[in-house]
């Protein structure tokens, strides 16, 4: 199978969170597909096949597992198929839709003189649930102290096609030095039917953007997701829908920490909830199966 590595949000070659696009899958199975994301060492690889209820249907599989929608891989999906001349380049904004177990859900590819600009995709409609999670057990999966969460935050996991648990921590520092027990963070989300832990601080890099974030997805087979699409998605709706936030055009820096510095970009209207960023075609390979 002819395959593809795209680093998603991003333009550099080391940055950002590395996807598998395969836009040929033909009669694969379930197997092979998790195969192939194996053998590339990536979080999720996407496969786009032909759909009769939306312009394309794209299916995600991690090592482990089919996902029911994965952001960065959805943006490096629609770069690699931009920049293979599969839409008209000659306009400023391609809008397609997707068929994924999350629904059908737009996409917008965004183009600057006949080149790939940015890739934008609509999630599904934020769903919050309050959780009865203590903050010692978080703290302890963690591998931190009760007081450097953040407790004024409200207990809640929320999902835009995957349901993620925010967890605010106080500073840069101790997001940067935390070393978290990745076991017990696949206990919890298994016990809570979580896909991850989105832990954040407003301590930023750059003044522009709204937090900084480390994704920790054990459950998936990664223990930690450079740059996140979904998650960056939902947390954001979670700080607008519960006050914590006004703005409404975001961005959320990630990866940094980890060596791969990422950011994505989140627009909110109502409960539309709009994620993309910028892609780089990092490796061309074939995989046997």
């Amino acid at each position: 199978m002819k395959v593809k590595k795209v680093n998603a949000f991003t333009e550099l070659i080391h940055g950002g969170n590395p996807a598998g696009v395969v836009t040929s899958p033909s009669q694969l199975t379930e197997e092979q597909m998790k195969y192939i994301s194996k053998k590339l060492v990536v979080s999720e690889t996407a496969f786009v096949f032909p759909s009769n209820k939306a312009d394309f249907k794209v299916r995600f599989f991690s090592p482990e597992l089919e996902v029911d929608l994965c952001g960065h891989a959805t943006i490096a999906t629609f770069f690699t198929m931009a920049k293979e001349g599969t839409f008209p380049q000659k306009k400023e904004k391609v809008s397609i839709t997707q068929e994924t177990k999350a629904g059908i859900l737009p996409v917008d590819v965004y183009f600057k003189d006949s080149t790939c600009e940015k890739v934008m995709m609509t999630q599904a409609r934020p769903a919050l649930k309050d959780i009865q999670l203590t903050i010692e057990k978080i703290a302890k999966s963690l591998n931190i102290k009760r007081n450097e969460i953040d407790e004024s935050l409200p207990k809640q996991i929320v999902s835009t096609g995957l349901f993620t648990l925010p967890v605010c921590i106080k500073s840069f520092d101790t997001l940067q030095a935390m070393k978290p027990n990745f076991d017990h963070i696949k206990k919890i989300c298994m016990e809570n039917e979580l896909g991850s832990f989105h832990v954040f601080t407003f301590e930023t890099i750059e003044k522009t953007s709204v937090y900084h974030a480390r994704n920790f997805a054990p459950c998936y087979g990664i223990n930690e997701d450079p740059v996140t699409g979904t998650a960056n998605g939902a947390v954001s709706s979670y700080l607008v829908k519960n006050g914590i936030i006004k703005e409404k055009k975001l961005v959320c820096e990630q990866g940094d920490i980890i060596g791969r510095p990422g950011r994505v970009f989140v627009e909110i209207e109502s409960d539309v909830v709009r994620v993309g960023g910028k892609a780089k075609l990092v490796e061309e390979k074939e995989i046997e199966v």
